[in-house]
């Protein structure tokens, strides 16, 4: 009535996809190691985007040198092109700098996932020094924004940021605030 199937090809056939199994969960262990240990970890890359958004405020301008890879790439509204480098980066952060000597950025709250961190920040300083045209108003502003920071072998090398260009073009009355419906 049963027939007894035999075992020969159907343990062949177990053993090949047991083999199969085990060879993609090894290469995929092999795949994570090698991501852990090519770049940096989750709260040392979290530790490197921190420094690079609030040491330059506080003067140390050799942070850029130390943690922007050569090959970098920062896109930021208030950019017109691309900021390339860690000379362009020192550039860019400069001309705030220069506006709001007495300006600081927090960083309020990151998070990191693969070789990617979100950074939301808050900046505060008086524009005592021209910036965007803008010549000193004395006036004290306060902007939000976010940075995404993709780093590799412990440094930055691409970056993406926005924020709130308009709440301070208001703060300094450069242009008139919006009008509330």
């Amino acid at each position: 009535m049963f027939r007894r199937q035999s075992r020969g090809w159907m343990g062949f056939e177990i053993a090949l996809v047991l083999a199969g199994f085990a060879v993609a969960l090894i290469a995929a262990l092999e795949l994570l190691r090698r991501r852990r240990a090519k770049g940096a970890s989750m709260a040392d890359a979290k530790q490197i985007v921190r420094r690079l958004i609030e040491e330059p405020w506080t003067g140390n301008m050799d942070v850029i040198d130390e943690l922007i890879g050569s090959g970098y790439i920062g896109y930021d509204p208030s950019a017109p092109e691309p900021i390339s480098g860690p000379d362009g980066a020192r550039t860019q952060i400069q001309q705030y700098i220069d506006g709001f000597p007495n300006g600081r950025i927090t960083v309020d709250d990151q998070i990191a996932e693969g070789d990617k961190v979100a950074s939301r920040w808050t900046a505060r300083g008086t524009q005592t020094g021209e910036v965007a045209g803008i010549a000193p108003t004395g006036k004290e502003v306060t902007v939000s924004g976010l940075t995404i920071s993709r780093l590799e072998d412990g440094k930055v090398v691409e970056e993406w940021t926005t924020w709130d260009t308009l709440g301070m073009l208001v703060q300094l009355g450069a242009i008139p605030a919006p009008a509330q419906a």
